[in-house]
């Protein structure tokens, strides 16, 4: 879950905050004498949860061709306040692509484009991250960049829809300063249908179901079939 929250300072300058609430479990089952901690076998469950890291970012807005394209460049940066110290329960620390957070400080960037035609929202986007470094651990995650293409349908304010083709490219971790994390990185194309309504002036419901249309990973990663997801957008004044 993440609650994004919006100021506008002005009509063309706004403050954003993205504050991702998460929780992550990993079963596996082990094998006779794979963990002293757990020398039986049997299942072996890795858990991890609390708020991740928070990303800052401020938005500036111009319109390009006239006025008629508004075109949103954003400049921000990750935060490092997610946990990194997660343990099991016998104590050890768990794989840092289980914990909620990254434990570095990293600039993102993003440039969002819309156009009106008729009923129909055209719109397309470009997020990317680049990792500032190792974490105190010596894991340095991929590089992350992700294009968005949107068509949405908004003939009704009281329900709308639209379809969304998105491309997302990661680059391999490392752990211990510089040895190759392996089932890490690779690069995706999804494609998701959106159903939303407005309720009322205010508030927004929304559901999305997302599928990977190709996947090219590196090595054996575990993936899901589609992804469901519930938002909302509340508007106030202050």
């Amino acid at each position: 879950m993440t609650l994004i929250t919006n100021y506008g300072v002005t009509d063309q300058f706004s403050l954003t905050a993205f504050f991702p609430v998460r929780y992550i479990l990993n079963e596996k089952v082990l094998f006779r004498g794979q963990n002293q901690n757990q020398y039986a076998g049997g299942k072996y469950f890795r858990e991890s949860y609390g708020l991740g890291d928070v990303i800052l970012q401020a938005r500036l807005q111009k319109n390009l061709l006239k006025e008629k394209l508004p075109v949103v460049f954003g400049l921000g940066a990750k935060l490092s306040n997610g946990e990194i110290n997660a343990t099991d329960r016998f104590g050890d620390r768990i794989s840092d692509n289980l914990q909620v957070g990254t434990g570095t400080i990293d600039p993102v960037f993003s440039i969002y484009i819309s156009n009106n035609y008729r009923q129909f929202l055209f719109s397309g986007g470009v997020f990317t991250r680049i990792t500032n470094g190792e974490n105190i651990y010596g894991y340095h995650y991929g590089n992350e960049i992700q294009t968005l293409v949107n068509i949405d349908y908004i003939e009704s304010s009281l329900i709308y829809g639209g379809l969304q083709f998105s491309h997302l490219l990661t680059t391999r971790d490392y752990y211990e300063y510089g040895k190759v994390a392996q089932d890490r990185g690779g690069n995706s194309i999804f494609a998701a249908g959106k159903l939303g309504t407005r309720l009322t002036d205010k508030l927004d419901m929304e559901m999305t179901i997302q599928m990977p249309l190709h996947q090219n990973l590196n090595e054996s990663q575990l993936t899901s079939p589609f992804t469901i997801q519930f938002g909302s957008l509340y508007r106030f004044e202050i």
